[in-house]
């Protein structure tokens, strides 16, 4: 089997994990609003999809996810409170977590493989991380909406790993979302299915695999 020689983390949900599932539906359990609705409306309506390739740009994209709201739970003002709070939520988030950032400190500091950043995110995203200093953890970063491809699309996984200058056999995805493992496993990669509680599996995913001693 080839060794690892790069490895891509996902950003919301992996390296800032309270973007996860559970941040949205606690915002739909203050607002009243039915379980996943939240969620289902940043991720699932078509216009997820266009905005994560590049399509429409993120002002197209919310507007969108509002419209998309209140055809579904009314016009009463929960929509609009829901969306504020999720707003003030992200902003109060660091742009890394701090476990995650030691992590990528030990893992550049080793020198055994190369790092990459894959998100599916709208265009521009890729200048406002590197205005935080989080693309400066990284040999490169790769935002969906930038490139023109998006997880779970087999061809973006190959396009990073080609960036990296490795072969996708010998890159590992580390992803919190299903699909988007599912999706790296067919482009070839090896994949680790991140749990937010479970940094250690984490851990010893990567020492197992030769990348951290």
């Amino acid at each position: 089997m080839q060794r690892i020689r790069a490895v891509l983390f996902d950003y919301g949900g992996v390296l800032r994990r309270d973007e996860r599932a559970s941040a949205y539906d606690a915002i739909d359990v203050k607002f009243r609003l039915a379980p996943g609705t939240l969620w289902w409306a940043f991720h699932d309506i078509p216009e997820y999809r266009l905005s994560r390739e590049g399509a429409i740009d993120r002002s197209a994209y919310r507007a969108a996810v509002r419209r998309a709201l209140l055809e579904r739970e009314g016009t009463d003002g929960r929509v609009d409170a829901a969306l504020t709070a999720f707003d003030a939520h992200i902003a109060t988030l660091p742009p890394l977590d701090a476990d995650m950032r030691g992590l990528l400190d030990r893992l550049r500091a080793s020198g055994r493989v190369r790092l990459g950043l894959l998100s599916n995110a709208p265009r521009g995203f890729t200048e406002r991380l590197r205005a935080v200093g989080v693309t400066a953890f990284f040999d490169d970063a790769f935002v969906s909406g930038d490139i023109g491809l998006a997880k779970p699309d087999p061809a973006v996984y190959r396009f990073a790993a080609a960036r990296l200058g490795v072969e996708s056999a010998t890159c590992l995805m580390i992803d919190d979302q299903m699909r988007n493992i599912e999706g790296a496993r067919a482009a070839g990669l090896h994949t680790h299915f991140f749990e937010r509680v479970r940094l250690p599996d984490l851990l010893a995913c990567l020492t197992a695999e030769g990348v951290l001693g």
